[in-house]
Order: structure tokens, then C-alpha cells, then sequence
């Protein structure tokens, strides 16, 4: 289960001896702007490429065909 838990200091006084390095840091960024880019690339190219400006002009036949359809189903 996803959550936010903390590692706390157990009875010896040891801490965990994890460390947020420069590494760990570039490695998360990375990681947060994959997932940017792949929403951007879902939520707005994907709506792109079903509109009728951008069929007319790069898929003319595909665009004929889903014209000539009129089923409800999409």
C-alpha cells in the first residue's frame, strides 16, 4: 500500500543509513519527468490525432472512412 511511512530510529539508537544523494535526487527528477511527458503525451496529443483538421490533412482516406461510418460506436 502506497503511503508515506518513515523509518524511525529502532531500540539500539541505529538510524537507517540511507542517505538522499545527488544520485538518488537526478534519479527521482528523472523519474517525475517521465511521467510529466507521458501525461502531456496522453491527455493532449492523444486528442489530437482523432480530430478532424489533423485526419483531413495526414490520413485523407482514414478520415473518408470514419466519415462514411455512422454508427455510434467509437
Amino acid at each position: 500500500m502506497a503511503g508515506g511511512n518513515f523509518i524511525v530510529a529502532d531500540e539500539g539508537g541505529s538510524e537507517y543509513p540511507g542517505k538522499l544523494t545527488r544520485y538518488v535526487a537526478l534519479t527521482c527528477i528523472m523519474a517525475v519527468m517521465g511521467g510529466l511527458i507521458f501525461g502531456y503525451d496522453i491527455g493532449i496529443s492523444g486528442g489530437v490525432t482523432s480530430m478532424d483538421p489533423f485526419l483531413k490533412l495526414f490520413f485523407p482516406s482514414l478520415y473518408r472512412k470514419e466519415a462514411l461510418d455512422t454508427s455510434t460506436n467509437q
